[in-house]
């Protein structure tokens, strides 16, 4: 049985449209995702970033850290800078060092944030958040050099960043 050509130029236009609508819907996951990533860092981190140099430029005394207590540290990191009227950025859960990043199409990450004096460290991180984050911070992709450097996490799957201040 032979196909018309009419039927051929049918089935070679649906796949064309389908094409350019599965293009569309990729090239707009791939903007929601990044316009996310964009506010991940301009709402949430460099609001911490603001608040840690205003603290350290204050004079403020920082928290001792034993290297265990990540919680009650930040806790304590939260306490002093609203003691001293400095506003911290919203954060989507209930405390304001957490973050949950949830893109498009990719596990949810949640983000821990530890605050220092000198260096905020990222817990929890993708490889694509964190090469994102490596692009805002350094302006390039290059985990071992720059202000923000980072290493693949004990779990083998998230990254920690440190971000020198």
């Amino acid at each position: 049985m032979a196909v018309s050509g009419r039927a051929i130029d049918r089935l070679v236009s649906i796949a064309i449209y389908a094409g350019f609508g599965c293009l569309s819907l990729w090239a707009g996951i791939a903007l929601i995702n990044h316009s996310l990533g964009a506010r991940l860092y301009k709402d949430f981190l460099l609001g911490w970033e603001v608040a840690a140099v205003t603290y350290t430029e204050q004079g403020g005394v920082w928290p001792p850290f034993s290297g265990g207590n990540h919680v009650e540290y930040m806790e304590q990191v939260t306490r002093l800078f609203c003691s001293r009227g400095l506003s911290l950025p919203e954060s989507n859960t209930g405390r304001p060092y957490l973050y949950r990043f949830d893109k498009i199409g990719a596990p949810e990450e949640d983000i821990f944030l530890l605050c220092f004096s000198q260096r905020i460290i990222l817990y929890g991180l993708s490889s694509n958040t964190f090469t994102l984050l490596d692009s805002y911070i350094d302006g390039k992709d290059d985990p071992e050099e720059g202000r923000f450097q980072g290493r693949l996490s004990r779990d083998g799957i998230s990254y920690t960043g440190v971000w020198q201040l």
